[in-house]
């Protein structure tokens, strides 16, 4: 098992409550305006309790979740905080595939004998996430892509599979 995937927990809205106290705890939504048919980009583990999810329509959003609080798309702050975790990954190996703004596959075969086991680089990179970002990472563990996909999915937020 040498592949890991970490993928970012609802890391637009994450970032927006992390920046914000006055958003922490609270549904929100980051998308465009719901006036124009927007959709969600990513919404809030509050707001997902609420049924609200990734691309669907903001108006069915809304209708879900009346207090759901909608804010816009800051693609220059999410490029900026994924720089810092892409640094981070780059601590421990240079086989990186980012796939979006919010998640990455890590090839860290070569890094074993360095950092120890994949487990071991998982942990260390979901702790820095944690304590150099203040964000919530889910990291899965595989021999190849699509398991370690399958197993950041498994125990989201901050899941470690």
């Amino acid at each position: 098992m040498h592949i890991l995937h970490i993928d970012m927990d609802a890391f637009f809205a994450s970032a927006e409550q992390r920046d914000n106290p006055a958003l922490r705890d609270r549904p929100v939504a980051v998308s465009g305006r719901p006036e124009s048919r927007g959709v969600v980009a990513t919404a809030s583990y509050e707001a997902r309790r609420y049924g609200v999810k990734s691309a669907m329509l903001m108006a069915s959003a809304i209708k879900l979740c009346p207090d759901l609080m909608i804010l816009p798309v800051n693609h220059n702050k999410y490029r900026k905080v994924f720089e810092s975790i892409m640094g981070i990954f780059r601590s421990y190996t240079p086989l990186i595939e980012p796939i979006s703004l919010d998640e990455a596959f890590l090839d860290v075969r070569g890094s074993e004998k360095l950092f120890g086991p994949a487990e071991v680089i998982g942990m260390a990179i979901q702790k820095r996430i944690k304590e150099e970002l203040q964000l919530s990472a889910s990291v899965g563990i595989g021999p190849n892509k699509f398991i370690a996909k399958l197993a950041s999915d498994y125990q989201k937020p901050n899941g470690f599979t």
